[in-house]
């Protein structure tokens, strides 16, 4: 798609209409029409209440780990096989805030439900890929959010290599899996099958109006 001329010459009238949009973040300037309109249909893609539009998908991330995981009453649950921008979000929020950080061995449930039930942090944060960018296995969503009931967690899935590939609408391996709806926190990029450029997270509107206005890395 990245290529492809019905993309180039929208991308060419998107630029000659708006520029490069507005020159702050969204909590300040808000966003154009087209960046809402965009926000719209990828919450409806991802079953998700909103949406918020980062420059990257590393940004999205960083956001989402920095506006959860503010204290130290706050534990972060990352599988060991998580990208680069989970391991450098959840790094930033421990050292930042002093959330504590456990990783789980790769796609070992039974080890994140072991630690899990030995955390006594009031707010738990598991976070996982949904396709693994490096070795293209897929996590258990569905055992995911198993445990997020259980433990009365937040469920964060990074879709970025599975958004358009997976799922009946190509929702993703959350939506495949059946379990969107338990899915608090949906991650994703559009530069990967979208062949675009720019991150997304898709969440509840409380969520959303949180990031909006604590998500540092789509701020500053």
């Amino acid at each position: 798609l990245s290529s492809h001329p019905e993309v180039r010459a929208a991308a060419a009238a998107a630029a000659a209409e708006h520029g490069c949009g507005p020159r702050s973040s969204a909590l300040v300037c808000g966003h154009t029409e087209w960046h809402e309109s965009l926000a719209r249909r990828l919450a409806r893609l991802k079953h998700a209440d909103a949406c918020e539009l980062f420059p990257t998908g590393f940004a999205a991330n960083a956001a989402v780990l920095g506006a959860l995981a503010t204290s130290p009453g706050c534990a972060i649950f990352s599988d060991a096989l998580n990208h680069a921008s989970i391991v450098d979000g959840a790094r930033l929020a421990a050292k930042g805030a002093g959330a504590a950080l456990h990783i789980y061995r790769h796609n070992d449930l039974a080890h994140l439900e072991r630690l899990l039930s030995a955390s006594a942090a009031p707010r738990k944060l598991i976070v996982s890929d949904s396709v693994f960018s490096m070795d293209g296995d897929a996590a258990d969503a569905a055992g995911l959010a198993a445990l997020r009931d259980r433990h009365g967690a937040l469920l964060v899935l990074d879709e970025a290599h599975a958004t358009l590939v997976y799922g009946e609408g190509g929702g993703g391996v959350a939506e495949q899996a059946g379990v969107a709806d338990r899915v608090d926190v949906s991650v994703g990029t559009l530069s990967k099958a979208f062949g675009a450029h720019g991150g997304f997270v898709a969440c509840s509107s409380p969520l959303h109006q949180l990031l909006l206005s604590r998500g540092r890395a789509g701020i500053y």
